[in-house]
This record gives C-alpha cells, structure tokens and sequence, in this order.
C-alpha cells in the first residue's frame, strides 16, 4: 500500500522475477545500538517482504544503548533480562560495586506487587546454588545463594553470569516510591563478594564485545520521574555527547577492585583551600545519589560554602540553605587534565523546609563523585586498560567554558584599542596616499574657491543650498538636496599672484 519507504544505506538488485530476496550476506551499520534510516513518503506499490531472522553482531565501533528510568535525578535504573525464557527485571547500575543480585521469590519482596523476583524453578538455565553472599552497602545489608544463570543487557546474551539472589535485606532497600528489582554492580571482580567478573566483561571474555568499555549520560529533571535522555552505553563512547570531542582520562588505582582515582584538588569559586594537598581519590559511583566528602575534609569543605551565605548552616548530615541558590558558590573538581564545575542550581537538591545540597560527610576514605555529579558529565569506565574518562557534554559544556564579565570586559577593551589604533594609522597614511595619487594625475588636490580638479581639466563643483540638509523639524533628509556640475576649469593663478578673493 502507499505509504512510508526507507531509504536503505545499502542498496541491492531486486530482479523482477524473485519473490524474496537473499539477505543472508546483507550487512547493515548499527549506530548507538540502533539501525537508522532515512525514510520518504512513497506513492509506489509495495509488496510485503518476508525477511529472515536477524543476528546482530557487535563490530568494532558498535554500542548497546540501554535506556534508563531515572528518580528526580537522584537514582537511576534500568531494564535487564535473566534466566530462559527471558524476565524482565529493573536493576541500579551501581559503578559503587561488583555483583549482580535480585531479589528471590523466597524472600518478603515476594509479596510486593511493585517488585519483580527469581524463582530458579521457572528457568531452564539456572545452575546452583554454588554458595552463599552478603554484601553491605552504605544503606544497609543483603545476601542469599550464589548461582549461575544466563543475562542478557543491551540485546546481547551472557551465558553463566555468576549472580545471587537475596534471600533477606535491609528495609532501606524496599521502597516503594523508587522500587528496583536488584543491583548491577559494574566495579573489577576485586570487589567482587561473589568471586566472579562483572557483566560486561563477561561479555568480552565471551567474544560478544571487542572491548570491555562502557559509559554514562545521566540526565532527567529533578522534579520529575521517568525516562528523561538517561543511558548507559555498552561500546565506545558517543562522541556525539562529548563536549568539544575532548575526554580527561584518569587511571585507575587498581589496589581494591573498585573505579577510584587521583583527584588533584577541589576548588570553590575557582580558589583551592588545602583540599587533597598530600593526594586524595574519588570514586564516581552511579549508585550514590550525593557527593560524599571524607570526614577529614569535611568541616574545611563545608566552612568554606556556608561563609557565602548567613542563612546556610552544616551539620554531621549536609549542608543547609533556605533562601536558593544565589550567592552560593561554584565548586569544580579537578581530575586529570580537566576542570568540572558545578554551579550552585546543579549542586542543590529541594527539601522540605529549605533547600540541602548534594553533600554529605563519611567516614569512607575517598570522596564519592555520585548522581549530584555524574549528571553533569559524561563519564566513560575502561575496563582494558582501568581507566576513567570525564567529558563536559553538549547539553551542559557551555557554562564550563563561560568567563567571567570582568574577563568578557578586558577582552573588549583589548579588541577596541586595537580598532583604535587601526584608525589612527590609516589616518596618519592618507594625507601621503592622497597626494602620491594627485601627482600621479598630473593635478593639485584643491584650487582656490573651494573647487576640486578631476582628470582632463574639469572641475567638480558641490553646491550645497544652506537648509537642504535639515528636513522639517530639523531631522536629516528632505529640502532641495544638491546639486553637481562639471564646469571647464580655468588656468589657476601663478603662485604668489593669488587674489584675496580666491583665498
């Protein structure tokens, strides 16, 4: 019937006389883990095609694209499949840790209808249990049984992923406003309580990547829940995110298995105050909502971002404001070869009351770059070679490479003595100019009278009537206008022998 038809990348011969066409060597890009086409409207008769199965196949510079939910920005999650046939199960990608797990049949999760749990026996590709595990998390503690089953993230199938499903968890970890059916760790197998890689290294040790990289675009408004342009890329990174196609890499310390790495320091208001002056590390961690400042930084930290305002105050827990975000003051965190700022609107969070923003302290040994963060760069995890990238994005790098008004100030006042100059040069060489290109007519620039002499003898008079300038009211235009007219020149007078009247 007449409708759309796409304009395929890849075009093949359709003899008329064949039903069907072989596709069985047909090969087409996948760009971020979709197939685009153009398409065009069609008046042309189309015949329905039968196509045969399709496999895609991850070449060297293909992504899986996972979409993700996201709550108010501050947890984000997203859909993977376990156990055949396939169920659906909404996970936390958590770069905070290692290990895969959702929750069990056999646990009170059960009986929530807003969560979805394992039940081994509905799989035909369960193998266990292989053991037991408990992992404890800055909310709280779970464990259960250890087993192996078949995952699948992105469209691309894991076979025997080791995973747990929990038996018994914290009451932190059901809530039902931001339900998630379990955690998918994405740290090195270092931190692993299972023993075992993660997933999308799994899927090069299988031979399904090419490389063992992923990457993030966390994104949403705060005051809503929902899909909102967040992700998590299986590839290379999309350039097409990155601000100025410019990536800081950091390495890894690689000591304990998780994504921590140097920080060089951390400025308030562009100034530095102390903070990391011996070395400190950061951990940007998907599965923390806020950034979390080590308890030896903390009181120096938080000093120095309630001094800028008389109605914040800190404690043990945050800090607090209650009149907004002016006045507050831009904190960047300086990792590897860039800058990442945070103005006050991205750092704050609504409460109740007032306003909190995105600190807190901890007795954890690094800072924690979470959501607060992370939602205002692309960050890139290499697994290969153990390294962190850190980009300012398209949606946000503007503010990143704002000046100042003073600096905007000195600019143009540069610019314009410049222009000035300019001016005063080609003033000083016109008067020379004029008169090399007089001697080259033969002439002298001016006559006695006012009247200017042009090539041949002729002279140029402008005659002017005194109001034809000014129009009614006095605005410019209207009157006569002028008038001008070549007039044979006659011998000028010798020099000396000027008449007073012609001076």
């Amino acid at each position: 019937e007449e409708g759309w038809e796409a304009k395929c990348p890849i075009a093949w011969p359709v003899p008329r006389s064949r039903d069907a066409i072989d596709l069985e060597s047909l090969h087409l890009p996948i760009h971020g883990g979709r197939l685009r086409l153009e398409i065009e409207r069609s008046h042309k008769k189309m015949k329905p095609l039968a196509l045969p199965s399709v496999q895609l196949l991850a070449g060297q510079n293909d992504s899986h694209e996972i979409m993700m939910d996201d709550y108010r920005t501050m947890s984000y999650k997203g859909p993977i499949h376990i156990g055949t046939p396939p169920k659906q199960f909404d996970v936390i990608f958590d770069t905070g840790s290692s290990d895969l797990w959702v929750f069990s049949s056999m646990s009170k999760a059960n009986t929530k209808d807003y969560l979805h749990t394992y039940n081994p026996r509905m799989s035909s590709t369960y193998h266990g249990p292989t053991g037991t595990f408990e992992i404890r998390y800055g909310i709280g503690r779970c464990g259960g049984n250890v087993l192996k089953e078949s995952v699948k993230l992105g469209g691309i199938d894991v076979n025997h992923q080791t995973m747990g499903q929990v038996t018994y968890y914290s009451a932190n970890f059901d809530t039902k406003d931001n339900p998630s059916d379990g955690i998918m760790g994405l740290a090195f197998r270092g931190a692993s309580k299972t023993n075992t890689h993660n997933v999308v290294m799994n899927m090069k040790l299988q031979g399904l990547i090419p490389n063992a990289t992923f990457s993030f675009i966390l994104g949403g408004d705060p005051d809503s829940v929902g899909r909102d342009g967040s992700f998590l890329l299986i590839g290379p990174p999309d350039y097409d995110y990155v601000y100025n196609n410019t990536i800081s890499y950091v390495k890894t310390s690689g000591s304990d298995g998780m994504w921590s790495v140097p920080m060089k320091t951390i400025l308030v208001d562009g100034k530095a105050y102390g903070f990391c002056t011996t070395g400190c590390f950061a951990l940007p961690d998907t599965g923390t909502s806020l950034i979390v400042v080590p308890n030896d930084y903390w009181h120096e930290f938080a000093s120095q971002i309630v001094s800028k305002r008389s109605d914040c105050k800190f404690d043990s827990t945050g800090i607090f404001c209650h009149d907004g975000a002016d006045g507050l003051p831009t904190i960047s965190f300086v990792l590897g070869n860039g800058v990442f700022k945070l103005e006050p609107k991205q750092y704050m969070l609504s409460a109740q009351g007032g306003q909190v923003l995105g600190f807190m302290p901890s007795d954890f040994r690094h800072f924690i770059l979470g959501d607060t963060f992370l939602k205002n760069v692309y960050t890139i995890f290499n697994m290969d070679n153990s390294s962190v990238g850190f980009a300012h994005t398209n949606s946000t790098g503007y503010w990143h490479e704002e000046v100042s008004w003073l600096e905007r100030i000195k600019t143009l006042v540069f610019y314009a003595a410049i222009f000035l100059v300019i001016v005063s040069l080609i003033s000083a060489a016109y008067g020379p100019v004029k008169h090399c290109l007089q001697r080259a007519f033969g002439r002298e620039a001016q006559t006695p009278g006012g009247t200017a002499l042009r090539p041949g003898g002729y002279r140029q008079v402008v005659s002017i009537p005194a109001p034809a300038y000014m129009g009614g009211g006095g605005q410019l235009g209207g009157g006569p206008g002028y008038e001008i007219k070549n007039e044979m020149a006659q011998p000028s007078a010798p020099a000396g022998d000027v008449e007073d009247s012609q001076l």
